[in-house]
């Protein structure tokens, strides 16, 4: 069942303009994103995701309290890390898409919903 929804949209001049200052992408992006994203697109890409879930999560998040980065496959995957949010019971899905001069997410929250088994009589 879909509990939250976050979109997000960025302008990646903005956002290469702002890797100008060496402690942009500490402060932005977890040690792993870093080693991921070399290319003001690919950071774009991490802010607008981190701040569309945030969005669909409906909490108060810090930049290193989300983690983007791809599965196998390429997609990417969210990580959040805050007590207020139970992985066992809620799922994150989201997806990024770069244009020219702009970087969007979306960000969709699920309940799990665990069906207990039938009686049998």
């Amino acid at each position: 069942m879909v509990v939250g929804l976050g979109i997000d949209i960025v302008e990646i001049d903005r956002i290469k303009h702002a890797m100008g200052n060496p402690r942009f992408l500490e402060r932005i992006l977890t040690s792993a994103e870093r080693e991921y994203c070399k290319t003001a697109q690919q950071v774009a890409g991490r802010w607008a995701a981190k701040e569309a879930v945030a969005k669909a999560v409906g909490l108060h998040l810090t930049w290193h309290d989300v983690e983007i980065l791809p599965n196998e496959m390429g997609e990417p995957i969210a990580k959040v890390a805050s007590r207020h949010f139970d992985p066992s019971r809620l799922r994150l899905k989201v997806s990024i898409s770069h244009e020219r001069k702009s970087a969007v997410a979306v960000a969709i929250l699920e309940r799990l919903v665990i069906h207990a088994p039938e009686r049998l009589i």
